[in-house]
């Protein structure tokens, strides 16, 4: 036990990384020799890992592309002016899921207990990107109300954001040939890029414009409230008034409330506690995102006193409970509803065993909604091992081994000789009863990816929905995906994300690298951002009212 004890603390304590040192690495210029077989190294590991490596490039040009990167490597860099050689390479491959990222700056060692917790001034913004100009698209402040939804940003600390645009746009890439992905994917990753500009900052000027009145704002870092300062405020000096008002208010709820007998206190804790357990049950099944204080998924009635017209708006495929679809249909029959809308706007992905039981609900006939995974080779799951620390190597170490084994066992060729692993998703499977027979109507924008975008394909290819809004940004012949373990470059420290699986929906068309084509486009312009007006929504309520 004792060594076992000692064994865990060295792990521990090598994994534990210092800021300091990664500081100093930040500024550090490696050698052109070392960056150089960082090269060889990502070049290695995506021959290697990635099952679908010349989907959209052939062999030639990507061995072309690294070959020329290594030999314009004559001068030692930084970790992230090698970033800005190497991640264009990656991102020629095509693929949304892999990507490399940046080594940031972080408080020195020293300040390490002052900053823990605290909140970088950009973190509290979300972004939409449009006709290259940068709005606010949520604000999670609570000290900066000033910049509403809709505030135009021109730049901060003096970078603008099509700047930014410009100098990264190469650094990543959507799947495929898609482009409506590529504003969506800025918008998301710009608060990194100010990062790599700003480095570590504890305020940030905003020069923005707001109602057609420009005005500079400066946001800060917050920090967390100690329990000092929690404690001062509670303890805080009352003036003579706020202590007559206190006085007067416990007089009042003296006099005035009676007192509960034990029948009556047993009969409200247990009403409280049933209160508690359905607000916990509603935060756990649909999946309630605390930060940005919204459900995963969410269902609501557009049309006032109408039932019949139902909208499932579904952010992701990563929270909640996966069961919690036997209560959103059970719903929908006891609403008998007759027009369904499913809103995958702005859904990244997340879970294949999600979307596959989602799609139970929307046939009505057996189907196979996936191919089986192509892998590269039988041990490719042992890659999960890769770039995780000591100590998680060491926990996880059981269950990779015999996940891995028996995922590689499973293994077959197909007719093509690809290797292929069987999934849940790739066998025949009959409808739930509780199917939705209906019109139904999905929503889709440049940000519907991966599994959202799989979904899509499904639904469009076996014609159960029309499709509103515009092109996905996850193609509809599949993805590289599944699992994803992160890598991290020997010299540089950089981090590069590998996706081991394909995953293709049965479904396919003839068009390789496009997305999920709308029936109808239906795509938002600045001024409908602006207004808050839902064109896709608006559109889809028309069509219901004209056939009605």
């Amino acid at each position: 036990m004792k060594k076992l004890l000692l064994t865990l603390l060295t792990l521990i304590i090598v994994s534990c990384a210092s800021h300091d040192k990664q500081n100093k690495h930040y500024h550090t210029k490696i050698t052109a020799k070392k960056l150089q077989k960082d090269v060889a190294y990502v070049r290695k590991q995506l021959v290697n890992m990635h099952p679908d490596l010349y989907w959209y490039i052939s062999k030639n040009e990507l061995e072309r592309k690294f070959d020329s990167l290594s030999r314009v490597l004559k001068e030692p860099l930084t970790p992230n002016e090698f970033y800005m050689k190497i991640s264009p390479v990656v991102a020629s491959v095509h693929q949304g899921h892999m990507s490399m990222s940046m080594v940031t700056l972080t408080s020195p060692d020293s300040l390490k207990k002052k900053y823990k917790g605290s909140v970088n001034p950009l973190e509290n913004f979300e972004y939409e990107y449009l006709n290259d100009k940068l709005f606010i698209k949520r604000n999670r402040s609570k000290t900066d109300s000033i910049l509403q939804v809709g505030t135009e940003i021109v730049a901060i600390n003096g970078i603008k954001p099509n700047d930014l645009f410009k100098k990264y746009r190469k650094t990543f890439t959507s799947d495929g040939y898609n482009q409506s992905a590529i504003p969506k994917f800025f918008a998301r990753r710009i608060n990194s890029f100010y990062v790599n500009e700003l480095g570590f900052v504890d305020s940030i000027q905003m020069n923005v414009v707001c109602a057609d009145s420009a005005f500079y704002h400066t946001v800060k870092r917050t920090f967390k409230e100690s329990k000092k300062d929690k404690k001062k405020l509670a303890n805080k000096e009352l003036t003579k008034k706020e202590k007559d008002t206190l006085n007067d208010t416990k007089i009042v709820q003296t006099d005035t409330l009676p007192k509960l007998s034990k029948e009556e206190q047993k009969i409200k804790k247990k009403a409280l506690k049933k209160l508690a357990r359905q607000k916990d049950y509603k935060y756990k099944w649909f999946g309630y995102n605390s930060k940005n204080k919204v459900y995963s998924k969410e269902i609501s009635y557009p049309v006032a006193k109408d039932s019949s017209v139902a909208v499932l708006k579904i952010r992701d495929f990563s929270e909640g409970k996966i069961k919690v679809y036997d209560t959103i249909f059970s719903e929908f029959k006891k609403h008998n509803v007759q027009n369904l809308i499913i809103d995958l706007r702005g859904n990244p992905g997340g879970r294949l065993s999600e979307i596959h039981k989602l799609s139970q609900y929307l046939n009505d006939t057996t189907f196979v909604f996936t191919q089986p995974a192509t892998i590269t080779k039988r041990g490719t799951y042992f890659n999960l091992f890769k770039g995780k620390s000591p100590v998680e190597k060491f926990f996880a170490a059981p269950f990779i081994t015999v996940y891995s084994t028996i995922r590689g066992l499973s293994a077959h060729r197909n007719e093509k000789g690809a290797l292929q692993v069987s999934l849940k998703s790739s066998k025949k499977i009959q409808p739930k009863p509780l199917n939705y027979k209906n019109n139904t109507y999905v929503v889709t924008d440049g940000m519907t990816f991966s599994a959202a975008a799989i979904i899509s394909s499904h639904l469009q290819g076996r014609n159960l929905a029309v499709f509103v809004g515009d092109e996905t940004g996850g193609t509809f012949n599949g993805t590289v995906a599944g699992v994803m373990p992160v890598l991290k470059l020997p010299y540089s420290k950089l981090k590069l994300r590998v996706g081991l699986m394909t995953i293709r929906p049965t479904e396919q068309t003839n068009e390789e690298g496009r997305g999920v084509i709308p029936d109808v486009y239906a795509i938002p312009t600045e001024q409908d951002f602006l207004n808050d007006k839902d064109v896709a929504l608006d559109w889809i309520l028309n069509e219901i009212n004209l056939k009605k």
